[in-house]
């Protein structure tokens, strides 16, 4: 595979990653409204506004795995992804702090 095709492969990764972890918020969602904690609503929207900052719960370990089996490629491609998406995150809760005034 070429250097290309590994940093693509790293980029839809964590898209997948994030996929993930928006579904892991619906299903901590769901326990939490059965119990009465939160709403679902509350919950997800949280986990769709705060992935900027929730992945770092899965990318940094990813990263340091990537630098142990050397694969510079795929991790190229996982660090554009999680610093795209910090920075979308980041100017969605500008416009939205701006919107609310």
């Amino acid at each position: 595979m070429t250097e290309f095709g590994k940093i693509l492969s790293g980029f839809f990764l964590v898209i997948g990653l994030h996929i993930l972890a928006f579904l892991a918020g619906g299903l901590i969602g769901l326990i939490a409204s059965s119990l009465g904690i939160y709403s679902i609503g509350s919950i997800l929207l949280f986990s769709a506004l705060g992935i900027g900052i929730t992945q770092l719960i899965y990318i940094i370990p990813l990263i340091i795995r990537l630098v142990r089996q050397r694969n510079w490629g795929l991790m190229k491609g996982v660090i554009i992804a999680a610093v795209l998406t910090a920075l979308l995150n980041g100017g969605c809760w500008l416009w939205f702090a701006g919107t609310f005034r």
